[in-house]
């Protein structure tokens, strides 16, 4: 039976969905389509390595465009059924080839790894039973990975349709168990409407069989010729090879080698992961040998970026057990940074070593308790260095992926590694991690009630950085003042440049009567700015003050370069969005949207109150006080 693309009709009674699991990927931490394809597909990859412990992983990425490009009369044979799908008005595509056009296209293979083994029939969720096919292709947020896996969520393979113009890929697979060889592809449109009838968003590619279940397809000749088309190169080697047809324009050669750079460095210099790129007849290999030399084509601004962290993992990667000073354990209960956690007879020679700008290396003990299992002992790993780098941002490395936008402290002239890697504590953060697994979640619903203190541990490891320095620098010696700016903000009046004149007293004549020179009134504050747990809240200012009329406020986090506000982020955070909570009362909400709210008084005793803020971090906030038309300014 020949593969075609199968779309179901909804059925009375179905869920009219519309698909947004590709916007999981849309935030700040992830900057481009590029870098999330190449986030989540290599950490599937990795997830599925064969754990021999010798042989890396290798991914390989192909860019097939210009000139390369499939020929329509080619790529027409593959989607002739679907594409009366593909141009249904309102089926979420914007951007639709035409029937004549090429087809430019991505190719993603990995080798050292399993492949999709599992039973291909299987079409439902059965307990205990672990089948990533059945995960890759039947099912939607769910997944089967375990702690020692990197992914959650059972969405990343969402990546490889928002890749494509049409939302859609091909999988050809080669098992480890059975030397299998199999192909299926999957588009996800929206919900869409063909001549009279209406279709679901999910669409397969394979042999349909009597009962209506799509079944890969596994016949020689077909597979053969896909292959040779779409430039694969894998032959009976295990692993999943991933075809991305209309590839993006986004997605470019120079954009996948500086994702793999940044979001891949650590594994790959550890040996765990290898990676080629390759385009036009030119292949570059990132691999641990290579990946300094492919930092400095990338020019200066990126190299100076990537290279510490580059020398700081080889030293990391090569530093004797012995170089390795282990902390005590934090309380078992609810861990909490403290001074004794420093070993007493370590504490003198750490701060000699972190002053003398030598490299650092850590091992941390914790405790992790999981909620109707066992009590387990685990570790994580710090490694630092005293360098005067203005950054001071942590770089959070959890099972090999860069934990991009986590909320920690910043210590500035510091540069710092933080590795979980070890199976109990790195499952806990793994559980708390968002989608794009950019951040650590404290109020995951699938972690709060997982863990006793789950919270705790995202707070200790976060602050591990900056605590440990800041016990390091309280020494009558040399104290550091500027380690850890985390103050409450409010914008200073700016000072004058111009010199100030000298006081000129005037000579009293005899029997003068001096009269003193009246006090200036002082200035009567109309609001009053105060810090609360989580945030701020603003009242009435001193009695006697005119009341404004509106409140106008901008808030920011703290930056170590340039103004707050300026440099605000909405992946920082949203008024309108939680955790944040805006509260007013003798007032009314005019606008509230990113970092800006505008409230209109209407009492005179007012409150505004706004809380959720990450209380890691320093908050800078901007009041403006608008007078009433017959308002004077007070």
């Amino acid at each position: 039976m020949p593969a075609k693309w199968v779309f179901r009709e909804l059925r009375r009674g179905d869920k009219d969905r519309q698909p947004t699991q590709g916007e999981f990927f849309s935030t700040e931490a992830i900057r481009s389509v590029a870098e999330a394809l190449v986030r989540e597909s290599i950490q599937n990859s990795l997830d599925a390595s064969l754990k021999t412990g010798s042989t890396p992983v290798q991914v390989r990425f192909h860019l097939a465009t210009g000139p390369d490009a499939l020929p329509a009369r080619t790529v027409r044979q593959y989607f002739a059924d679907g594409w009366k799908h593909f141009r249904a008005q309102d089926n979420g595509l914007d951007d639709v080839p035409q029937s004549g056009d090429s087809c430019p296209f991505l190719v993603i293979e990995d080798f050292g790894t399993t492949g999709l083994v599992g039973d291909i029939t299987q079409y439902r969720n059965l307990p205990n039973t672990n089948n990533p096919f059945y995960y890759f292709f039947r099912t939607e947020g769910r997944s089967g990975k375990g702690e020692q896996d990197r992914g959650r969520w059972g969405i990343g393979k969402y990546v490889f349709p928002r890749s494509s113009r049409i939302n859609a890929f091909f999988a050809l697979t080669v098992r480890k168990d059975d030397s299998n060889r199999f192909l299926m592809g999957q588009a996800v449109l929206k919900s869409h409407v063909v001549g009279n009838r209406y279709y679901t968003p999910d669409g397969d590619y394979g042999e349909e069989a009597s009962d209506g279940l799509v079944m890969p397809t596994s016949e020689e000749g077909f597979l053969n010729r896909i292959c040779e088309d779409f430039s694969i190169s894998r032959r009976n080697e295990p692993g999943l090879s991933v075809v991305v047809p209309w590839v993006v324009e986004e997605i470019m050669r120079d954009a996948i080698l500086q994702a793999v750079v940044k979001g891949y460095f650590f594994p790959i210099l550890c040996g765990g992961l290898e990676v080629s790129v390759a385009e036009a007849g030119q292949e570059t290999r990132v691999d641990r040998d290579t990946l300094a030399t492919v930092c400095r084509q990338f020019g200066e601004e990126f190299e100076k970026e990537m290279l510490p962290l580059v020398n700081l993992t080889i030293w990391a990667r090569d530093s004797a057990p012995s170089e390795t000073i282990r902390l005590n354990r934090a309380n078992a209960q609810r861990p909490k940074w403290e001074p004794k956690l420093i070993p007493d007879d370590k504490l003198t020679e750490l701060r000699a070593k972190y002053r003398a700008g030598q490299k650092l290396a850590l091992e941390i003990p914790l405790t992790v308790l999981e909620r109707d299992h066992p009590t387990r002992e685990s570790f994580f790993k710090v490694f630092l260095v005293k360098e005067g780098t203005e950054e001071g941002a942590p770089v959070f490395i959890r099972d090999g992926i860069i934990i991009a936008d986590v909320r920690g402290r910043w210590v500035s002239g510091v540069r710092a590694l933080v590795v979980i890697d070890h199976p109990p504590l790195a499952k806990l953060l793994g559980d708390s991690e968002n989608p794009a697994h950019t951040q650590w979640q404290k109020d995951r619903e699938h972690f709060k009630f997982r863990y006793t203190f789950g919270k705790s541990y995202i707070d200790f490891v976060t602050q591990s950085v900056s605590m440990f320095v800041r016990y390091l620098n309280e020494s009558d010696e040399e104290p550091d003042r500027d380690l850890l700016r985390e103050i409450f903000s409010i914008p200073k009046r700016p000072e004058t440049e111009e010199p100030k004149e000298k006081a000129t007293t005037r000579k009293r004549k005899k029997g003068e009567v001096v009269k003193p020179d009246p006090k200036p009134e002082p200035r009567l504050r109309r609001y009053t700015l105060s810090k609360v747990t989580s945030g701020f809240s603003i009242t009435r200012g001193h009695a006697g003050a005119p009341i404004p009329s509106e409140i106008r406020i901008a808030a920011a986090y703290d930056r170590r370069r340039g103004g707050p506000l300026a440099k605000y982020s909405p992946a920082d955070f949203k008024l309108n969005e939680a955790p944040l909570a805006v509260e007013v009362s003798g007032g009314e909400i005019i606008e509230k949207q990113l970092n800006r709210l505008v409230v209109s008084i209407l009492e005179p005793d007012f409150r505004v109150t706004v809380t959720g803020f990450d209380e890691n971090r320093d908050l800078f906030v901007d009041v403006d006080a608008k007078e009433a038309p017959n308002d004077s300014k007070a």
